[in-house]
């Protein structure tokens, strides 16, 4: 297979180790359920919350997933494009599916525009884009959902983020967006909420985000969840004063955890006021360049314990990732860490945030656990700005 020869055998080794490993974790449903967009408050119906589900539902979230590139790398004998016409769809995400294909629901953060015509690109240094058959990649990464609420879903202006939706819609994949949320509704009748912030949380970004925020939770979601797609790239030493506003008024408004990307390196967790938060991610399959800055990045899987229909502890799994499994340079293939590999970008998590995320477990990762603290969240209306 192209791209896994010589210099990338022990990585990959220590890889396929671990895979089995993970291979005994608790087997859970393959996601199912519906999943509502909600494209207007006004029409979204209130909902009893189910008081009758005990049991727990696993979230995997993976980080900056870019399915394409620039235009300029699309012939590129090391871009993404060529890795996926050698290696096929099922290649970027094939060494997280044992997780992936195994849990309730995956979330990643989609980086970029999906669409087959020719547009006109936004006036910045970065536009990603790759052709709506990409879909397919997610699909077989069992990658069920998707977050639009980036920097980079506007690369091709309001014509390139439509073709990326209705790609995803066609494709059966579920998204959410900063002005459309989400509520996953599981087979077992559980709602669970999704919010996406980007950039910052001022003004009418805030109302409206609480007003959405307010909505999922009369809609009947037992837990939200924001995505955060702010802080200061290549920065370990979060909060900066975007994540920091985002984190205060997310917690304010009675979100249950709060998941981030953007920085484009792992930086560390905290708790809020009770509610967990993890700052960055860092990339996943990601197209944007050939070579990474740093290939250091996390996968996060979120256990949430319900008993009579409320959450009561939230687990969280650290895994330790290389965006890469191609040590020369990015194959746009990530794969798990182990040893010390796993210990130092835990280490990272350590000297980023001063929290500790336990220590590393090959068959579970790094876990810690939150009990859910009941909330009052704040009437936005009452906000000055």
């Amino acid at each position: 297979m192209t791209g896994l020869r010589k210099n990338s055998t022990g990585r990959i080794g220590k890889a396929a180790a671990f895979l089995f490993l993970l291979l005994f974790l608790p087997l859970a449903a393959r996601a199912g359920g519906t999943w509502i967009s909600v494209t207007d408050l006004e029409t979204l119906p209130e909902n009893p919350q189910n008081d009758s589900f005990t049991g727990e539902i696993r979230i995997t979230f993976l980080g900056d997933c870019t399915l394409g590139g620039p235009e300029k790398m699309r012939n590129n004998a090391l871009g993404f494009q060529r890795r996926i016409e050698e290696n096929g769809y099922g290649f970027p995400f094939r060494n997280l599916s044992v997780l992936t294909s195994r849990d309730d629901l995956t979330v990643a953060n989609l980086e970029g525009v999906l669409s087959d015509r020719k547009l006109k690109k936004e006036k910045k240094k970065w536009n990603f884009i790759g052709p709506t058959a990409y879909t397919q990649i997610l699909a077989e990464g069992s990658i069920e959902c998707a977050s639009l609420a980036n920097n980079h879903t506007q690369d091709y202006g309001d014509d390139g983020y439509l073709d990326t939706k209705q790609a995803l819609d066609t494709a059966g994949i579920s998204w959410f967006s900063t002005e459309t949320p989400g509520i996953w509704e599981t087979e077992d009748g559980v709602r669970i909420g999704f919010l996406g912030v980007n950039y910052n949380m001022t003004g009418n970004r805030y109302k409206r985000y609480a007003a959405q925020s307010d909505s999922l939770r009369k809609a009947g979601c037992s837990a939200v969840i924001t995505i955060m797609h702010a802080g200061t790239e290549y920065n370990y030493e979060p909060p900066d004063d975007y994540q920091q506003q985002i984190v205060e008024r997310a917690v304010s408004c009675g979100t249950d955890l709060v998941i981030g990307h953007h920085p484009h390196v792992v930086q560390g967790y905290t708790v809020a006021d009770g509610v967990p938060v993890v700052y960055s991610l860092g990339n996943c399959s990601f197209g944007g360049t050939t070579h990474a800055k740093d290939s250091d990045a996390l996968v996060v899987q979120a256990v949430l314990f319900f008993r009579d229909g409320s959450p009561e502890k939230i687990e969280l799994h650290f895994y330790p990732i290389s965006i890469t499994s191609d040590e020369r340079y990015n194959n746009y293939s990530p794969c798990f860490l182990t040893g010390e590999d796993a210990e130092r970008v835990l280490n990272k998590m350590r000297r980023s945030t001063g929290m500790d995320p336990g220590p590393w477990n090959e068959e579970t990762g790094a876990v810690v656990s939150f009990p859910v603290e009941k909330k009052t969240p704040v009437d936005y209306n009452d906000s000055k700005e």
